[in-house]
């Protein structure tokens, strides 16, 4: 079986190929990693998300109470009316997202990177969910949710956030004197560990740089046989116009053996078969011009 001739190509260039498949795993290797006080980190930074389940209650609504019992009213009073609090999960979501929410935890933690962020949210799915795709429940229940690049401080924003937010609960109501009985309470009943976010693979720049560069030498080999093929066919052409020219240069075999002598009596020298006219005449013209010799 004969071998491909692009295959001939990269085994007559393979130490240029083993040069760059070293070329190409230094490059996949900075692309991929950096170097920090002497200790190789990876550059793709991973993120982490860590959040804080609260759950919203009252004193008129006890958790484990199955039957509220009737009250008394007294003429020209209207029965009391529990508050949904499932609908004011979503607007506590709405104030614990806010600048004012943010700048508070700052104060306690520093300021927030790029990379970090503060959010909360509604419950709809089942604890172990994801609201990334919402479910159908209505639930009084939060989540504070952190997100930074380390663990401990996705846990940090996401615990300091849910406990400011009680507390300021606690304090707007005080100062709006609600009683004790009305007020709404807000309960911690989960702490999550911060748990890494799902993104993109850290392998895929350095694959990607790797082939990159891998390539581009396959591609300059490919280049280099190319270039001396072509400086090998015109050499050919050339050196067999060199031949070429000097074989026709040379007298045909017919005239070279064509001889004067060879011509009968009284026979015209442009009639004779295979004789060159002019040289015909050329001899025919130096025999007359030529003088008799004498005898004596």
């Amino acid at each position: 079986m004969e071998i491909p001739k692009y295959l001939l190509v990269l085994w007559k260039s393979k130490w240029l190929l083993v040069v760059g498949a070293l070329v190409a795993a230094v490059a996949a290797f900075f692309a991929g990693f950096t170097i920090v006080n002497g200790q190789v980190e990876p550059r793709a930074e991973q993120s982490y998300r860590a959040g804080t389940t609260l759950l919203l209650n009252g004193p008129d609504q006890p958790l484990y109470q199955a039957v509220i019992p009737g009250q008394e009213l007294q003429e020209g009073q209207t029965q009391p009316q529990n508050v949904d609090l499932t609908s004011r999960a979503i607007l506590y979501a709405y104030l614990i997202s806010g600048r004012d929410m943010r700048a508070t935890v700052e104060s306690q933690i520093g300021a927030f990177s790029e990379e970090e962020t503060l959010t909360a949210l509604r419950r709809t799915t089942q604890p172990a969910g994801d609201e990334s795709f919402a479910g159908r429940y209505v639930l009084p229940i939060l989540e504070v949710v952190g997100t930074a690049t380390s663990p401990e401080r996705a846990e940090q924003i996401s615990r300091v956030a849910a406990q400011t937010f009680e507390a300021q609960v606690v304090t707007d109501q005080n100062a709006a004197e609600i009683p004790e009985d009305n007020r709404v309470v807000i309960t911690t009943i989960d702490e999550k560990a911060a748990a890494a976010v799902e993104g993109s693979n850290p392998a895929i720049p350095v694959v990607v740089t790797f082939l990159g560069v891998f390539l581009l030498f396959v591609a300059a080999a490919y280049i280099i046989a190319g270039s001396k093929a072509s400086r090998e066919r015109k050499r050919a052409i050339k050196a067999g116009r060199t031949r070429g020219g000097s074989t026709t240069a040379q007298p045909a075999e017919d005239d070279a053996q064509f001889s004067f002598d060879d011509l009968l009596p009284g026979q015209d020298p442009d009639s004779a078969t295979g004789a060159n006219p002019s040289r015909v005449r050329s001899r025919s013209s130096r025999v007359e011009s030529a003088p008799l010799r004498s005898d004596a």
